[in-house]
């Protein structure tokens, strides 16, 4: 492991990005705007501070699109990038008292000096992959648009008010039209970025070969493993999806059952729950293996995430081995 003796926490806003700077026992803040001119104020003071960037680390919290000025950056200067989950860094700090932009870039200094065996670096995603990631957000954003349109609509039809949800299903009628066909739009858009990168549409197509992996756990799949070049691997990839059991357990006495845990992405995990859901009903060796262990008395839900483990050691065989998956009960 590098022997970094340069911390950078950093943390970021829309408008503004606070840095502290830490070495040994020196600790300087600064603040500049999240925008080019800032970035460039801001390699001036690195510059300033004499600090090597071969040995210089910058570690932020995960801010989605406020962070993408300042990592690719530093990742065009060549400077190591840590992009930590919120969460690990505020249960790093949970008797912290006190909250500003100012000490909150010390303490995620402090913990990028402490944690440095956490430590994995950020990597920027290829220009296709970073156009798929924009396209499935704004996906998500008409599904969710949709979904709201027609909540109004279910509550009258609930409560027994039919009139009522058939003036408002002819109200937004052209509108769900639209959006209909914005979504379809969107997702050709997805598909043709990825035809155009014959290694991704590869890996996209040997992980949808998965029986019960569609097109929205495939692509999130790739979004969120730089198209499989992390996390490459069952367990990591499972713990991150929150799908990996735990034991909990203390001396000989004291035993809670093997339960996953609540840190992990819950849009994979959601993705990765409907995929099973579909794959004890297509395949057949799935859909025997929850039957038989229901039957055992093994509890459902617990089934369930067994089926989710498998599918993603099905999707990863296929894609580190480059072949489509074979059913082999079909």
């Amino acid at each position: 492991m590098k022997q970094y003796q340069y911390f950078f926490g950093v943390d970021i806003s829309k408008k503004t990005v606070d840095i502290t700077f830490i070495r040994e026992q020196t600790t300087i803040h600064q603040q500049f705007t999240n925008d080019v001119q800032g970035m460039e104020n801001l390699m001036k003071w690195v510059e300033e501070l004499k600090a090597d960037l071969t040995l210089t680390l910058f570690c932020m919290e995960a801010t989605g699109l406020y962070c993408f000025t300042l990592t690719h950056f530093l990742a065009q200067k060549a400077v190591d990038v840590w992009v930590e989950h919120a969460v690990q860094i505020k249960k790093s700090t949970a008797l912290a008292r006190g909250k500003n932009d100012k000490v909150d870039s010390l303490r995620i200094a402090q913990y990028a000096m402490k944690n440095l065996d956490r430590l994995r670096l950020w990597k920027p995603l290829s220009a296709t992959i970073e156009k798929i990631k924009n396209l499935s957000t704004l996906r998500e954003r008409i599904v969710d648009t949709q979904k709201r349109l027609m909540v109004p609509i279910k509550e009258f039809t609930d409560l027994g008010n039919q009139e009522m949800a058939k003036l408002l299903t002819k109200s937004i009628k052209k509108t769900m039209e639209a959006l209909e066909k914005d979504l379809a739009n969107v997702e050709k858009q997805i598909l043709s970025a990825l035809e155009k990168d014959t290694e991704l549409n590869a890996k996209y197509h040997f992980a949808k070969s998965v029986v019960g992996i569609g097109f929205v756990t495939a692509i999130n799949l790739i979004i969120h493993t730089n198209g499989f070049s992390e996390m490459n691997e069952t367990r990591a990839l499972a713990c991150y999806c929150g799908v990996a059991p735990f034991e909990y357990s203390s001396g000989t006495s004291i035993k809670w059952r093997t339960k996953v845990h609540h840190l992990a992405n819950k849009k994979l995990k959601c993705n990765l729950h409907m995929a099973s859901l579909s794959a004890v009903k297509l395949d057949a060796d799935l859909k025997h293996y929850y039957e038989r262990k229901v039957a055992e008395g093994k509890n459902k839900m617990s089934v369930l995430n067994a089926v989710r483990n498998k599918l993603l050691a099905r999707v990863l065989a296929c894609v580190n081995n480059r072949k489509n998956y074979v059913n082999k009960a079909a």
